[in-house]
């Protein structure tokens, strides 16, 4: 294996110059451009390869960061990790990148093997408010999107019960009365905040609160369909809206209505997707800062790993988009 010795041989160079380039130690230095360059151009041709666990143990880091995220087949979560990625690479930072599929138990499970990866420290988007992140672990925490009961971890979050209160305006406008919402987990954050919006703003029309018109654990399209051709059948909930907990589900919605016969009625959603401007309907969706958001945790926890106090951010909705489109 070549080492930083042979690079510095072959170079007549020492060991400390070849050391300095090749670990990004410039700040302060005075070396020429083309000595940088030659060093550097030397080890790829001489197949030189750090040797990141030396490193480690000599440095206390890993320069090694972790993503955990509930699903990669959501494009909310592949935007927010393809941002982070681009700015851990910014910084010499690898990433690697976990789902817990909404699961407490996989959650844990995944912390586990990451404090044995010896990772610096974690972005994470929690599965439950309650229950999570309830033990000591050896690496900085981060949460994004979610956050945990107590505040316990410094976040990047999402403006749920603002935008969620411009939703519900916005249904309401339309001379509808009786929501019906399709939620994911009851136990996740904003899930939490988002019902809160609503309720309020329901309140704030003298319109009255229903428990029959909430179901939770509805996270796909499979899911919504089912529960709404139910809902559709048996006829017992006179519902004049519908409001989803994630946009994943409004394919099943409207399948379902199709299938029934029903004309279909206002929908209103978080997330954008591809396709959602010529959906059959009249649909009210909230736009979230994605990029953004994973732009704030990740500077959130580079403050973090350095010793510095973070802040907490709390991100406006990009705004409330709504189309009204005939699909024949």
């Amino acid at each position: 294996m070549v080492s930083m010795k042979d690079i510095a041989k072959a170079l007549n160079l020492s060991r400390c110059t070849v050391s300095d380039i090749l670990n990004n130690k410039l700040e302060g230095r005075s070396y020429k451009p083309e000595t940088i360059e030659t060093v550097r151009r030397t080890a790829r041709e001489m197949g030189y390869i750090s040797n990141n666990i030396a490193k480690s143990l000599k440095t206390g880091s890993t320069k090694t960061l972790a993503i955990v995220v509930p699903h990669l087949s959501n494009p909310f979560y592949t935007n927010i990790i393809q941002k982070v990625e681009k700015l851990a690479n910014s910084k010499d930072y690898s990433l690697i990148i976990c789902t817990t599929e909404e699961k407490l138990e996989k959650e844990n499970h995944v912390l586990e093997m990451l404090m044995s990866r010896m990772v610096d420290g974690i972005l994470i988007s929690p599965v439950s408010y309650e229950e999570s992140l309830r033990k000591v672990y050896s690496y900085k925490i981060v949460c994004f999107d979610r956050t945990v009961e107590g505040g316990k971890y410094p976040a990047a979050l999402f403006d749920n019960k603002a935008a969620a209160q411009e939703l519900m305006r916005r249904v309401l406008k339309r001379g509808c009365q009786k929501p019906l919402f399709l939620n994911t987990a009851k136990s996740d954050y904003t899930i939490h905040c988002r019902m809160d919006g609503y309720r309020e703003v329901l309140d704030e029309a003298g319109i009255g609160w229903d428990e029959r018109f909430v179901y939770y654990d509805i996270y796909d399209k499979r899911q919504a369909y089912e529960i709404m051709s139910r809902i559709l059948e048996q006829d017992k909930v006179e519902f004049d809206s519908v409001i989803l907990g994630t946009n994943f589900c409004v394919y099943g919605v409207l399948r379902a209505f199709r299938e029934k016969g029903r004309a279909f009625v206002p929908i209103a959603g978080f997330e954008d997707f591809d396709g959602s401007e010529i959906i059959e309907g009249d649909f009210i969706k909230a736009v979230q800062p994605e990029e953004k958001i994973g732009e704030e945790a990740f500077y959130i926890l580079l403050q973090y790993l350095n010793d510095k106090k973070p802040q907490d951010v709390l991100l406006k909705t990009d705004g409330i988009r709504e189309n009204c489109t005939k699909i024949k």
